[in-house]
């Protein structure tokens, strides 16, 4: 009897060595986390972070999915409908969530962006150039590009949705092909796309920083029970992001490399470090432009209410660094 027990648990013992267990997800974190972001450098803290696998070796039972996603209300909704728990969105898709009631909070800016509304056509030369039929590629209607317009529109045609019915929704990618045959007339669009685009010849005429300053660009965003659920998850995960804009600052080409590899395209890292020094490009965890942003939507009808102070819209861990 007893040598039938010894060989029972030399067998199990050889069943555990070959079939390891999983590791377990610690208490503190998430079994498993989606996380969605979209094509460009507006994303490039959070392709850091993949590449480098960071979550998957601070919380080595947290399974992370990946996903890239075309605009910022497919992330949305992926968001409302618990399929994803973190998000990269624009500032302004973010705010017409947040209006509608979508129990999100802001972790952290991923990146602040100069966005250019580009040409191919020698003859337009600004907004006032424009045509009623003359299609303006962006990536969706109430993407932060679309709503920057609409300022530009105001300031410059003095009504802000008289360029409404020239916007036609395109992934950046498309938007770029779309304007270099010639089937948009314009794309407003993000870096890289908007810098590939100079260098195929067209010219910028409007940019976002002329009518909205500084601004976030792309934000990292979550659910608010998410993060009460798991604290520690999520101010690790804001520490990941700041240890990302750390080395785009301090080791530009190791930043580029891998977000060349996270892009499928390692043959243009040098393209990508030249990218990143860019003036109209920055990466700071601070949020900004956010009020601004808010304002004006609810200036123009787009949201029925806006936040009197930042820290309305930022989950704890962020609340210390401040922001606009």
């Amino acid at each position: 009897m007893a040598l039938r027990v010894s060989a029972v648990v030399a067998c199990l013992a050889l069943i555990l060595a070959l079939h390891p267990a999983r590791p377990q997800a610690a208490e503190n974190a998430p079994a498993h986390v989606a996380i969605a972001y979209q094509p460009g450098l507006g994303y490039a803290p959070l392709l850091i972070i993949k590449q480098n696998k960071w979550i998957e070796k601070g919380f080595p039972g947290t399974t992370v999915e990946w996903r890239e996603l075309s605009n910022g209300a497919t992330i949305r909704d992926g968001i409302i409908s618990n399929t994803l728990q973190v998000g990269v969105v624009g500032t302004a898709p973010w705010l017409v969530g947040w209006a509608r009631g979508v129990p999100w909070k802001l972790l952290a800016c991923a990146s602040n962006m100069d966005m250019w509304l580009n040409v191919m056509d020698p003859n337009i030369k600004s907004l006032k150039d424009l045509k009623p039929g003359d299609q303006i590629a962006l990536p969706a209607p109430d993407s932060i590009q679309a709503f920057a317009l609409r300022k530009g529109a105001q300031e410059l045609l003095g009504n802000p949705h008289a360029l409404d019915t020239n916007m036609v929704a395109m992934p950046h990618p498309l938007g770029l092909q779309a304007l270099l045959s010639h089937q948009a007339v314009g794309h407003l669009t993000s870096p890289p796309f908007e810098f590939e685009e100079i260098d195929r010849g067209a010219h910028t005429i409007f940019n976002t920083h002329d009518v909205m300053g500084d601004t976030c660009f792309t934000a990292v965003t979550m659910p608010t029970a998410f993060a009460s659920q798991y604290p520690d998850f999520t101010a690790k995960l804001l520490g990941y992001v700041q240890q990302a804009d750390k080395m785009i600052k301090s080791s530009p080409a190791e930043a580029a490399k891998y977000i060349a590899e996270a892009e499928t395209k390692p043959e243009l890292a040098a393209q990508y470090k030249a990218w990143l020094a860019h003036p109209g490009i920055a990466y700071t965890v601070t949020p900004s432009g956010f009020l601004k942003y808010a304002t004006f939507m609810k200036q123009i009808g787009s949201i029925d209410k806006a936040p009197a102070d930042i820290k309305e819209l930022e989950l704890p861990a962020l609340q210390p660094l401040g922001g606009s």
